[in-house]
């Protein structure tokens, strides 16, 4: 296995915290965190029809907007940690 896959490995479990932090911030609840992910996979013209059209929009971009700062920051914190592998080696 390559350094950098287990850097990246490494990364993703330490950051799980962060994960936590991020999840309490972004949803109130497991409940809210279902309805997201329902949302998110139910089609817009459906939720049109339910009258949802606009919370099934705000749900799924706040998801998005979830996963791309966990997945941002595991690569910032990897893009960093090889700089410095670089300037010490």
């Amino acid at each position: 296995m390559s350094l950098e896959l287990v850097m990246i490995i490494l990364l993703l479990f330490l950051n799980i915290p962060v994960y936590k932090f991020l999840y309490r911030v972004f949803f109130v609840d497991n409940d809210d965190y279902n309805e997201t992910v329902r949302h998110t996979f139910t089609p817009n013209i459906i939720s049109l029809f339910r009258g949802e059209y606009w919370k099934d929009r705000m749900n799924t971009t706040r998801l998005h907007f979830f996963i791309i700062i966990c997945v941002g920051i595991v690569v910032l914190e990897y893009l960093v940690l090889n700089k410095v592998f670089e300037i010490l080696a």
